[in-house]
């Protein structure tokens, strides 16, 4: 079992690596992470790479709780207990039974896949940074959640046994004001049960594609006879929960195949017709931009939020550029060679509008046109990530910024390559923007933050 598991590890990065193969499409923030395309933009010459700063979120998961897989089974149980089940909806039973015997147990964790996403971002990272891991050390800060520290642990592992000090940490979800913001402010826990996502999300809910897509889904899974029993509510919550399991079983490929069953015999595609997909891909992304992206406020306090994390990345990025060995260009000078910080799409999406990365960024001045601009595949899919790579020729030093490892512009000049001098001084604008400075206890400001 060990080496068939090893196979499947190998055949996961392989498929992870390949940057032709586009993920399924309407997954939202489930949508598994995709190795970017194409070349990157060569550095100004006599610079070369010297320190990493990044944030990542975990890879590919299960289901963070039991719920949609229990109550879908049980529902269809009950329906087939009274023979209201179509033939569709028998196939769509088995599914949906094999999906729960993989999901025991596992709430939370990452899957195979997950893992194999994380290692290969460190091997891209590796190949395309060799000259920074100098075995200087790394710093890699985890939230209390374990699938960040077991992301961490196969993202460590891509770096292909890594010679240097690896100083491991993790804060009490009470003190996480880095990585775990979202959680200390109670503006912004006030504001995600207030008017603005309320009725955002109203207005999506009530749309009459909403009961149409839950109607059409019923309608193919029950009979006519079976459906009189149910509601428009009832009809409601399979449809949402079905779609839950629909997108997560795309992470876990591994597992699929650990068992020995076809992805077929797994896919509840058959379920939704492409319409369907596109509304209910539509509704859970609406959340998402009014919780965690620009809404209607691109500094809004579901953005503002973030403050601590830039400051976090000014911090480590001025200790890099201080240290002998990074402006000095001294070959195993002081200092250490990255920090590496494993978080969620909570901290990363405002991260980005907090940075002011176009996609992550634009406001939308109602729900019915977010997605114009904004789509959370492309921002926060799993293991999304933040990256800035620092370089230096000796006497100066420049910073390049990749989200989900591509270049990004900045509404500053001198990218993609920024010098730090100007991207600092950007920074500092945002942090003032959002009534934040290069202070040390951002848990007190995140309390008192309006």
């Amino acid at each position: 079992m060990r080496k068939f598991k090893w196979v499947l590890v190998f055949v996961l990065a392989a498929w992870v690596q390949r940057t032709a193969v586009a993920p399924p499409l309407y997954l939202g923030t489930k949508t598994p992470y995709e190795a970017p395309a194409g070349g990157s933009t060569a550095a100004p010459a006599g610079y070369r790479p010297v320190f990493v700063n990044y944030v990542g979120r975990h890879g590919a998961r299960h289901l963070t709780k039991a719920g949609a897989d229990i109550g879908t089974l049980r529902v269809l149980d009950e329906a087939a207990g009274k023979q209201g089940l179509t033939p569709l909806g028998y196939r769509m039973r088995a599914a949906v039974k094999r999906l729960c015997l993989i999901e025991r147990g596992q709430y939370e964790n990452i899957t195979l896949l997950g893992a194999a996403e994380q290692r290969a971002i460190a091997q891209r990272m590796l190949g395309k940074y060799p000259g920074v891991f100098q075995g200087r050390g790394l710093d890699v800060v985890v939230t209390y959640k374990l699938r960040t520290k077991q992301s961490a642990d196969a993202f460590l592992q891509g770096l292909g046994g890594y010679h240097g000090t690896v100083r491991v940490s993790r804060l009490p979800d009470s003190l996480d004001a880095v990585l775990r913001f979202y959680d200390l402010s109670p503006a912004y826990l006030k504001y995600k049960k207030g008017d603005v996502v309320k009725k955002g999300m109203d207005s999506v809910d009530r749309d009459a594609r909403t009961a149409a897509v839950a109607a059409a889904v019923s309608e193919r899974m029950f009979t006519s006879g079976y459906l009189k029993g149910r509601t428009a509510a009832e009809a409601l919550t399979f449809s949402d929960d079905l779609y839950d399991l629909f997108s997560v079983q795309f992470s876990m490929p591994g597992e699929i195949r650990e068992r020995g069953w076809s992805a077929d015999s797994v896919d509840l595609t058959l379920a939704f017709s492409r319409e369907d997909l596109v509304w209910e891909d539509f509704r859970n992304g609406a959340q998402d931009f009014l919780e965690k992206g620009p809404a209607h406020d691109p500094l809004g306090i579901q953005v503002r939020i973030a403050a601590p994390l830039l400051v976090d990345f000014v911090r480590t990025t001025d200790e890099a550029v201080a240290v002998a060995g990074v402006v000095g260009g001294a070959a195993g000078g002081k200092g250490k060679d990255g920090v590496l910080r494993f978080t969620h799409a909570e901290a990363i999406s405002p991260f980005a509008s907090l940075l002011g990365i176009p996609e992550a960024s634009v406001a939308a001045p109602g729900i019915a046109r977010y997605h114009d601009h904004w789509r959370a595949e492309r921002i926060i899919p799993l293991s999304a990530n933040i990256q800035w790579i620092i370089y230096s020729n000796g006497e100066d030093v420049r910073v390049k910024v990749l989200l989900n490892e591509r270049e990004v512009e900045l509404p500053i000049g001198g990218g993609p390559y920024y010098p730090w001098k100007e991207l600092r001084g950007y920074c500092m604008e945002r942090l003032k923007a959002v009534q934040a400075g290069m202070r040390g206890d951002m848990v007190d400001w995140l309390k008192e933050l309006k």
